[in-house]
């Protein structure tokens, strides 16, 4: 009787989430498939029309770019990024001098908006008022005219990574968690039979590190599948196709082209995207399960 009413109660609390995320995402999902399947623009309904779309996208030089730099971002944000976080982790956890001054002036950049970041930077680069000429002029450098990093093909895509590719302190704070959970006997033990701090971070902090890193690297390559206020704000993907992203090329099929089939096909193509890269990422950092039957 007892299993039985708790049955009806799980399903009482279960099936108000359902509706909600069907409501929320699934009917989402949903539509855009089909969208992308149909012209469709502002001011006509969608009429299906097949693949169409997509043989356009997939066709299209300036989408195939989208995807290059998107992917190299994702790389970019899951390794060096991440990386620098755990870095920065594991200075900190030994509690320096300053460490909680360093770790809070680490955290700002993370708590600006992305697009408030994008027009802060704008600014500092500015080729006719910005940090550059005086930078260079203080190290003595006679360049001539400061270069526009941002509105320059053989910088911008560069200019934009280091935007953001230097602030991991979301990452920090997370690995920072995690090493707060690991029982200090395990390197109290350690240190009595002569282990070296450095031996401490290889043997015993970044092993149990393993699934941290995997939700982190998860993190950062979804973020920058979907990436878009910070690219807008300083070069809307340009010049040229430099600097172009999926949402980018997304948000002009859209708006500029008035194309919503298109921009949804997309949009298919990112969610496939991401979810290739939540699966590789989970089969990498995921423990090895055992295959062999135990023997009796």
């Amino acid at each position: 009787m007892r299993t039985k009413n708790r049955g009806i109660w799980i399903a009482l609390f279960t099936i108000p989430c359902m509706i909600l995320f069907a409501i929320v995402y699934a009917a989402p999902i949903v539509t855009v498939v089909y969208t992308s399947l149909c012209d469709y623009s502002l001011t006509s309904g969608p009429v299906f029309r097949g693949i169409k779309n997509f043989v356009t996208i997939f066709n299209d030089e300036d989408f195939l770019y989208s995807i290059r730099n998107t992917l190299v971002w994702v790389v970019l944000q899951s390794t060096f990024h991440v990386l620098l976080g755990l870095l920065m982790a594991l200075v900190l956890r030994r509690k320096p001098r300053g460490w909680s001054v360093v770790r809070t002036a680490y955290m700002i950049p993370n708590i600006i908006p992305t697009a408030a970041t994008g027009v802060m930077f704008t600014l500092l680069l500015n080729p006719s008022f910005g940090i550059v000429q005086p930078f260079l002029d203080f190290l003595g450098v006679d360049y001539g005219m400061v270069p526009n990093l941002f509105g320059n093909s053989r910088y911008a895509f560069w200019t934009v990574t280091c935007t953001w590719i230097f602030y991991s302190g979301f990452n920090t704070i997370i690995f920072l968690a995690e090493m707060g959970a690991i029982d200090k006997e395990i390197y109290e033990a350690a240190t009595v039979d002569g282990a070296k701090p450095w031996q401490l971070d290889r043997y015993i902090t970044l092993p149990l590190m393993k699934n941290i890193f995997g939700t982190c690297v998860t993190l950062a390559s979804v973020a920058m599948v979907s990436q878009f206020d910070i690219i807008y704000m300083t070069t809307k993907g340009g010049p040229g196709h430099s600097t172009l992203n999926l949402p980018i090329y997304l948000y002009k099929a859209a708006t500029l082209e008035n194309n919503f089939g298109k921009a949804n096909a997309v949009g298919v193509v990112q969610i496939v995207i991401g979810l290739i890269l939540v699966l590789l990422i989970q089969r990498l950092f995921s423990e090895k399960k055992e295959t062999g039957r135990v023997r009796q």
